[in-house]
């Protein structure tokens, strides 16, 4: 049993840990708050099925992101110890620094194999959260689990 434990945490720190490299190759940089979620958001938008919001939506576009989240209270809280552990073993191996609490991907010639497709939709929903603060997008996070 206690093997089976090791082998889920083995195969969840390795989806985020995919997911994390590929926010931070094609947003370059982002501050932990908002990397833990949007990592959790892009690994449940593959098991949602449909699409709720599409890029085509450009107004109120950061609510609407976070309000993914809305009633995923137990899910969100249960996967950030693996997202955080998955920052930081990127970080011990030199894949991801971390400075100013803000993570960047150490390497331009990062290659690999997309697990989770990232939509349009959450692409401008990530580059649209730099214009908040961690402080404000924490608050709007929270209000909406």
């Amino acid at each position: 049993m206690h093997n089976i434990k090791l082998q889920a945490e083995s195969i969840q720190l390795g989806m985020y840990s995919n997911i994390i490299c590929q926010i931070l190759l094609s947003h370059k940089s982002l501050s932990v708050f908002k990397t833990v979620t949007f990592s959790y958001l892009i690994k449940q938008n593959r098991f949602l099925g449909g699409k709720i919001y599409t890029a085509n939506n450009s107004q109120d576009i950061i609510y609407k992101g976070i309000s993914l989240l809305s009633g995923d209270f137990d899910g969100f809280c249960n996967s950030v110890p693996y997202i955080v552990k998955a920052i930081h073993l990127l970080i011990s191996k030199g894949i991801v620094y971390y400075e100013n609490d803000i993570l960047k991907l150490n390497t331009k010639d990062f290659a690999t194999d997309s697990v989770y497709e990232e939509t349009n939709f959450m692409k401008k929903v990530i580059e649209e959260s730099k214009t908040f603060t961690d402080k404000q997008f924490m608050k709007e996070v929270i209000s909406n689990v």
